[in-house]
């Protein structure tokens, strides 16, 4: 969470069900240019959250940013936050929308 999206190294991967959250994997990759260099890094990242509902990120760029808006994911843009307190926050949100 504490790097933007486009030139994160790694992914830390949760499963939210019954209002209850675990960490379920981290996925990690090599040295990929980001969103605004070499597109491919770009879609690398996008295809390691491809089935992820919540994206958590320090920053994201406008055209990532359109690209979950199509898919339909939420994003966070949470520099610098506790993860444990922002999978708590998501909690909540499912709990309050009813998913």
């Amino acid at each position: 969470m504490d790097q933007h999206f486009g030139s994160a190294s790694r992914f830390d991967i949760y499963r939210i069900e019954d209002n209850v959250s675990a960490k379920e994997k981290t996925v990690s990759f090599g040295n990929q240019e980001g969103c605004s260099g070499d597109h491919r890094g770009a879609e690398a990242r996008l295809e390691l959250v491809e089935n992820c509902q919540y994206v958590i990120a320090a920053r994201i760029g406008s055209r990532i940013q359109r690209y979950f808006e199509t898919q339909r994911k939420k994003f966070f843009e949470m520099p610098g936050s506790d993860t444990d307190y922002v999978i708590e926050k998501i909690v909540e949100y499912r709990k309050r929308s009813g998913k």
